[in-house]
């Protein structure tokens, strides 16, 4: 009855190191995920900003061109038209 107990002891400490071992290794795979979302996420606050900044630029050249074709209609609409004498 005592070599019976003790093989059970024995059996009951190798489940216990087994489920110790594998809450540790859980643990370390929650760690690295949890590091990789917070890389991830800062990523993401990064790419939002440089977007922002993308879209200030595309809107600042997109003005700036509008600002070109007007000048260019008015340059166009002081040129004499054909058959007209320049002044």
């Amino acid at each position: 009855m005592i070599a019976k107990n003790n093989e059970e002891i024995i059996r009951l400490e190798q489940l216990v190191e087994s489920l110790i071992s594998r809450y540790k290794e859980q643990k370390e795979k929650l760690q690295a995920l949890e590091k990789k979302f917070r890389d991830r996420e800062e990523e993401c606050a990064l790419l939002k900003l440089e977007n922002a900044e993308l879209q200030k630029q595309r809107g600042e050249v997109a003005s700036r061109v509008a600002g070109l074709l007007g000048r260019i209609e008015e340059w166009e609409a002081e040129l004499p038209k054909k058959g007209e004498k320049a002044a």
